[in-house]
């Protein structure tokens, strides 16, 4: 007679919202992998279907008009939160929808967020900075709220080139792809350009001094009374674009120092749900410097999951108020790659190496075995076949 394994997720019935994303895939795969019922909403298309809706993982399907979606998501969830365990909005505009809806009309649901005053303070570039620097944590030198008419002579002073213009995050309505928001200028004449540009779009982007170095991150899990229930460390190996992307190969790793100040400033914040903060460490200075916060699901996810860390199914355990064993070791050295974006980073690096021995080092990275990749899986590769065959239809 066969065992019957019950899975940590079975019978839970989990909204989760941004299929059209790969973090809003990944909710969906490994949620539905734990047995969860899931079901994803989606804004209306007449170019393709979201990326997640071609999970086996997705159960049901819902969409709402892209002109219409908040106020159609806010009455969805008054009149339908009920019927779920619990609700996972992945993209920060809804994680606020969420906690506005609840406020407004006392969902009666299960949800694990941070507090929308800390939601608020991660998710933007100033407001982050000068906490960092009120509790004792470094980041890079940043000039706030500088007059475009004045910004050349202001960044002399204060800044070298080459230096680094972000938008904060207010502007909640506009979608920038990762590559979108943020520009690297070299001369004066660029910095005023991009710094105009920029502003028309968002007022009074911030100006930091570019960090060289490698790029870190620290991911956390912290339940509903503030106790950390999971931790992960990495480091990236490539990124793409290679002056700052999203990073396409990526290590599992583990130092004290890095967990500490992750920790340092996520306490600091009261945290609650899921966090992940960037770091980029100066060789020169020896020194991390906190970069930003993401206070949701991450690109690189699936390299934690492969590590030991199932940050998704933790999380809905969590706002379920199950108690289990915190989940603060795990595997070190895994690597995990996305295979497309890394394909262009390596052939970008191997552009720019001059060292014929390393160009061909490079280019064998491409066939590495050893690398999983975190967005193509062998029992779910209808995402994968379906974004192939999207490529494939831009081309033509």
């Amino acid at each position: 007679m066969n065992k019957v394994v019950r899975l940590p997720l079975d019978g839970i019935h989990i909204l989760t919202t941004d299929p059209e994303k790969r973090i809003g895939l990944y909710a969906i795969r490994y949620l539905g992998r734990a047995g969860a019922y899931v079901t994803g909403v989606a804004e209306e298309s007449d170019l393709s279907q979201p990326i997640g809706f071609f999970s086996k993982y997705v159960n049901s399907k819902k969409y709402f008009r892209k002109e219409t979606y908040f106020d159609q998501l806010k009455d969805f969830l008054v009149r339908n939160s009920s019927r779920y365990d619990v609700i996972n909005p992945i993209d920060i505009s809804k994680m606020l929808c969420v906690i506005d809806t609840d406020n407004e009309y006392n969902l009666n649901c299960n949800y694990l967020l941070p507090n929308r005053e800390s939601l608020v303070i991660a998710d933007n570039k100033e407001l982050l900075t000068k906490h960092a620097q009120k509790i004792g944590l470094s980041c890079p030198k940043t000039l706030f709220g500088i007059n475009p008419d004045l910004i050349k002579d202001v960044c002399s002073e204060e800044l070298s080139y080459p230096c680094i213009i972000k938008f904060r995050g207010d502007k909640r309505d506009t979608h920038w792809k990762p590559e979108e928001r943020y520009s690297i200028v070299s001369t004066p004449d660029m910095l005023s350009s991009e710094y105009l540009r920029m502003h028309e779009i968002e007022k009074f982007p911030v100006v930091q001094e570019y960090i060289y170095g490698r790029g870190f991150g620290y991911f956390a899990l912290f339940d509903k009374k503030h106790n950390l229930k999971a931790q992960f460390c990495h480091k990236r190996i490539r990124e793409y674009p290679i002056t700052g992307g999203p990073s396409s190969c990526c290590e599992s790793f583990y130092d004290p120092e890095l967990l500490s100040i992750g920790r340092k400033l996520l306490d600091s914040l009261e945290w609650t749900g899921l966090g992940m903060v960037e770091f980029k460490y100066d060789e020169i200075r020896k020194q991390y410097f906190i970069i930003e916060v993401n206070p949701r699901y991450w690109g690189s996810l699936p390299l934690a999951v492969y590590s030991g860390v199932n940050f998704p199914v933790l999380h809905a355990l969590s706002a379920l108020n199950v108690d289990y064993e915190a989940v603060l070791d795990y595997r070190v050295g895994l690597k995990t790659r996305f295979f497309h974006n890394d394909v262009k980073s390596i052939f970008k690096e191997i552009y720019s190496e001059k060292h014929l021995k390393r160009k061909i080092r490079l280019f064998f990275e491409i066939f590495n075995p050893t690398i999983r990749d975190g967005f193509i899986v062998p029992d779910d590769i209808n995402p994968f076949l379906q974004s192939v065959m999207s490529e494939i239809k831009q081309i033509f």
